[in-house]
């Protein structure tokens, strides 16, 4: 049979644990009731049977005494012949006490005494007890008749048992008992006085049957008792719990309803008001209370989500508004903003679909304006009619900073937006925001086609490196600011102007049927050549401009940009200050003018590049007295590399400054070499200076380090420097030339008259020597100019104290000329070639030193 819970109390957990704990609360105190009662019932049935059998042991042993005794005074009538045996009556004691009765011989000589006392066992299962009695008379032998001797004996409920030294095993009478459980006593029987005879023991064995006992009844009662006890535990626990689960259950029912996620759900007890009551109200308003709040947390979660995902403010406000009930706030509840393009208030509200509408804002009533934040182009606050109840006013407060943080995002989004466009510096386009601008002219802006052409043109600024490396960062970015407020004035409404970094600037001009791409790009050269007044300084730059063409060259802002910046390439290595428009072979170019740039580095590892060394006499005998150090590089597959082509590339890296110190460092130690050999003749060598090491604040420290290394003395070290390093900036370059020739190194201004030819900073520079370039004398014989110019600066240096070098000395009339101007040295072919420092040794051991003709 399988019982149905439903609709009991076993269908409750605490219903069924409060009917177990009244179980064992009614089971436990009758279980111990009736346990003690048997208890005590079997002690008293055991130590009643005990006493029992210690009364029956005795009276058994007394008995046989008695009859033992009568038996005595039997056998002493018989001995005295006090009775005559014939005798009726003492004939019928002497046939119901004894079996026989013997008369026996006298014993002379025995003293007198108690009667003898014998018991035999001749095999059969009851022992033979005999009386001997002496007398004067003479002796008598009686034996006991058993039955009358243990005629007291039998039991029906006992089992007694004699033993001692007579017998020599137990002899037993009674019913047949049990041992375990029994009860056994024991009782000593003593013969003496009465008769001669060793003490029998007798045993009492005793099974209580406590179903003859009244207490064991009690117990039965007892048990009864228990068993309706617990029928009423049983019938009175189920009303008692059915009652108490009933709310319970209606408790249940609605957790699982709000587990569900049914915050309607109430639960209803009937009855008079109990705790359960209280527990029911209370759950009700959580219910209430929690459903709101996860309405809440909803709402708010849907609005933190529209936040993180960059909807408008708008957006938000509709969501807000959607959650919040105008009743609860005297019927007014607006969001307001006004613009700060616009003066006029708008109010934001909830049009009856749902969506948001716009309105001027009107005077409606007393209202309280709750402020919510300001941005760059709005304030916003929140208008209700009158503050609602505590838990209204605590959301609208809550919604009201979540107002506060969409404005906040909202503005943090614009303004990332423009930083992420905007260059921080000079406020012109990034490179995103470039890209993005080329891409919105290729694809035609919302309703317009694309246009029919426009131009990106690539800009980097001539020598703002070694200005920035020079004055500093700060000097370098106030310079950035210049070209880019003269972009701004000069291009004006041009599509867009950008800086992608450093000193590169890019932008876009469009289609103008007055001036053409080339013009404004001229335009552009010409505003960047003019001074830039950074005080205190003046600085001059000047422009490399490359151009592409839309949809000419590219049609992607990767090409357009790409393009441009080959051209732009191309126009700085044809002498910079000049524009170029992308050709397709410039790619080529280009792709050969990277891969140098990349196998620079690992030539210098590899071995690939190194020093030769060109002789300078002196000019009346020939002799030589200097060498210049010179680098070359021998490409694996591309064979010599002109140093022109990869000096250039190494100042663009920055690898110069690594490059230019291994070849400080190669040329004073061969110089070191040949000073230790006095018949070498070289007593100074010269080496070139790259503007970009000139400015290198750590480079006197370095070369007073190799001075230390190799032992150079003053004049010995020549360092080169051109004229365009040094133009720039003059007070920069006369404090960096100090420091240098304050080492003990010799200065020589190269290519003097190539470059700007400003005749007024010479006797501002520190410099020793003054270098005729090639270009002049490789002119003499073909342009009187060129020996004019010649003699000029022959004449200036002289002025100046200052020695003069000719280099690109190839036939004995130019040597003839130069020695006729005062040229202190001379450098060319006509007295060798550069050559490397073991091919010049062999070469001056062979011809001596006078001279070294290839």
């Amino acid at each position: 049979m399988r019982l149905n819970a439903a609709g009991t109390f076993l269908q409750s957990r605490v219903g069924r644990q409060l009917f177990v704990a009244f179980f064992f609360l009614v089971a436990i105190p009758v279980g111990a009731v009736s346990l003690l009662a048997y208890q005590l019932t079997e002690f008293i049935v055991r130590h009643s049977a005990t006493q029992l059998s210690t009364e029956l042991s005795k009276s058994i042993g007394l008995n046989l005494i008695d009859r033992l005794r009568f038996a005595e005074n039997l056998l002493g009538m018989v001995l005295q012949n006090q009775g005559n045996p014939s005798n009726p009556a003492l004939r019928a004691h002497l046939d119901q006490v004894f079996s026989s009765v013997d008369r026996l011989p006298p014993e002379p000589g025995r003293p007198p005494g108690p009667t003898a006392l014998q018991v035999e066992e001749a095999g059969s299962e009851t022992p033979s007890v005999h009386l001997e009695l002496a007398g004067p008379q003479g002796r008598v032998r009686g034996r006991i008749n058993p039955e009358y001797l243990w005629e007291n004996v039998q039991s029906g409920s006992h089992r007694i048992c004699f033993s001692g030294a007579p017998f020599a095993a137990p002899f037993c009478q009674g019913a047949q008992v049990a041992e375990e459980g029994a009860v056994v006593t024991r009782r000593d029987i003593l013969f003496v006085p009465y008769f001669a005879a060793q003490p029998w023991t007798i045993t009492t064995t005793h099974q209580p049957n406590v179903a003859r006992y009244l207490p064991l009844g009690l117990a039965a009662l007892v048990a009864n008792v228990a068993g309706i006890a617990f029928l009423l535990a049983l019938v009175g626990s189920s009303v008692l719990l059915r009652k108490l689960t009933r709310p319970l259950d209606a408790l249940s029912v609605g957790t699982r309803a709000v587990l569900r996620g049914d915050f309607g759900q109430r639960v209803h007890i009937a009855g008079p008001r109990t705790e359960f009551t209280d527990l029911a109200d209370s759950f009700n308003a959580m219910t209430d209370e929690v459903g709101r709040d996860l309405e809440l947390l909803q709402a708010l979660a849907h609005i933190d989500a529209a936040i993180m995902q960059h909807q408008s403010f708008e957006d938000v406000v509709r969501r807000v508004l959607l959650h919040l009930d105008a009743a609860d706030f005297g019927g007014q509840l607006l969001v307001l903003q006004r613009l700060r393009a616009a003066p006029q208030v708008l109010a934001l509200g909830l049009a009856p679909d749902g969506q948001l509408q716009h309105s001027p804002a009107a005077e409606a009533g007393p209202a309280a304006d709750l402020p919510i934040g300001k941005t760059q182009d709005k304030e916003v606050w929140l208008r209700v009619g009158h503050a609602g109840s505590g838990r209204a006013e605590r959301e609208l407060a809550v919604f009201r900073q979540r107002l506060a943080v969409a404005l906040q995002a909202e503005e943090w989004e614009r303004q990332l937006r423009a930083r992420a466009t905007r260059d921080s510096l000079t406020g012109l386009l990034n490179r995103f925001g470039l890209v993005d601008l080329i891409d919105q002219l290729a694809r035609g802006r919302p309703g317009q086609p694309p246009p029919a052409t426009f131009a990106v043109v690539y800009l980097d600024l001539d020598g703002f490196k070694e200005i920035n490396d020079a004055y500093g960062h700060d000097v370098g970015d106030r310079l950035l600011q210049g070209v880019a407020e003269r972009l701004r004035t000069t291009l004006g409404n041009a599509p867009g102007i950008a800086r992608l970094g450093g000193d590169e600037f890019v932008f876009v001009l469009s289609a103008d049927p007055v001036h053409s791409f080339v013009q404004s790009a001229q335009a552009v050269l010409g505003a960047v050549r003019a001074p830039f007044s950074v005080p205190p300084r003046q600085l001059h730059v000047s422009a490399s401009i490359g151009m592409a063409l839309f949809p000419e060259h590219g049609l992607t802002h990767d090409d357009l940009l790409k393009f441009a910046d080959l051209a732009m390439y191309s126009a700085k290595k044809a002498g910079r200050n000049r524009i170029a428009l992308y050709d397709p072979a410039m790619n080529d170019e280009v792709a050969d003018r990277l891969g140098l740039r990349r196998d620079l580095r690992g030539a210098l590892d590899a071995g690939h590049i190194y020093v030769v060394y060109q002789p300078r006499v002196r000019g009346a005998g020939g002799a030589v007295v200097s060498v210049e150090a010179l680098l070359r590089w021998h490409h694996p597959e591309k064979g010599f590399v002109s140093p022109d082509v990869f000096i250039a590339l190494a100042e663009e890296s920055g690898f110069i400054i690594e490059l230019g110190r291994w070849v400080l460092a190669e040329a004073l130690r061969q110089f070191q070499r040949w000073r230790q050999d006095p018949q070498h003749p070289v007593r100074q060598i010269s080496v070139n200076l790259s503007p970009i090491q000139l400015a290198d604040p750590a480079l006197p420290g370095e070369i007073q380090a190799m001075l230390d290394q190799f032992g150079i003395r003053s004049g010995e070290l020549e360092l080169e420097v051109t004229e365009g390093a040094l133009i720039r900036d003059v007070d920069a370059a006369v404090v960096r030339l100090d420091a240098l020739r304050a080492l003990g190194v010799a200065i020589a201004l190269d290519d003097f008259g190539t470059g700007y030819s400003a005749m007024s900073y010479l006797s501002r520079l520190p410099f020793d020597t003054l270098k005729i370039d090639k270009s002049f004398v490789f002119a003499f014989e073909i342009e009187r100019p060129a020996l004019a110019i010649a003699k000029a600066i022959v004449a200036l240096a002289k002025a100046l104290d200052k020695r003069v070098v000719a280099e690109g000395v190839e036939t004995p009339a130019q040597a003839a000329l130069l020695e006729a101007l005062g040229v202190d040295e001379l450098q060319g072919f006509l007295y060798g070639k550069p050559q490397t420092a073991e091919a010049l040794g062999v070469l001056w051991a062979s011809t001596g030193a006078a001279a070294a003709n290839s």
